[in-house]
């Protein structure tokens, strides 16, 4: 199975670029878990009007063609290889904090219909699609009895930076 990185954001509540913060720790994790890592930038994605994430997946859709992908997003800096082969092996969305993490799961390829119909009614959520395409959830409580940390800690903001920063040098 390819892991397709999402590295084509914009950053704009970091204020600075994602994939020059985590791209080299996020693709080192991801090398040792999944046959290939490729990473998603807009130039991958292709000419689209629109802002968000989908468009990477779309792309990663179309370039997997058949099977199952991971996808990955570049702000999870603190995930590691054994995390990213259990959720390879699991499959699911996983739930961080509460929240489904989207951009750290398995896709199949038979969902690229459904992407690009959301796409062409501009229905760029994620959490709308993982509910249309009713994905199974993999439960925050079955990750943290398994994983130490915060592996699915998603760097977005400054203040996200200053947690990352401050584990990072708690784990030294």
């Amino acid at each position: 199975m390819n892991c397709y990185v999402l590295a084509g954001g914009r950053s704009r509540r970091m204020g600075r670029s994602k994939r020059e913060l985590f791209l080299d720790r996020v693709a080192a994790a991801a090398r040792g878990a999944f046959d290939e890592v490729i990473v998603v930038d807009r130039e991958f994605e292709g000419e689209h009007e629109g802002e968000g994430p989908v468009f990477g997946i779309r792309a990663a859709l179309q370039h997997a063609r058949q099977g199952r992908c991971f996808i990955l997003a570049v702000d999870y800096p603190l995930i590691t290889t054994e995390v990213l082969a259990f959720l390879r092996d699991r499959t699911g969305v996983p739930v961080w904090r509460g929240y489904p993490q989207p951009l750290c799961a398995v896709y199949d390829t038979s969902l690229l219909p459904l992407v690009e119909r959301r796409i062409a009614n501009a229905q760029f959520d994620l959490r709308g699609l993982i509910a249309e395409a009713h994905a199974e959830i993999i439960e925050e409580s079955e990750l943290r009895t398994r994983f130490a940390g915060e592996p699915l800690l998603n760097v977005n903001t400054p203040h996200d930076l200053e947690e990352f920063h401050e584990r990072v040098l708690a784990s030294r």
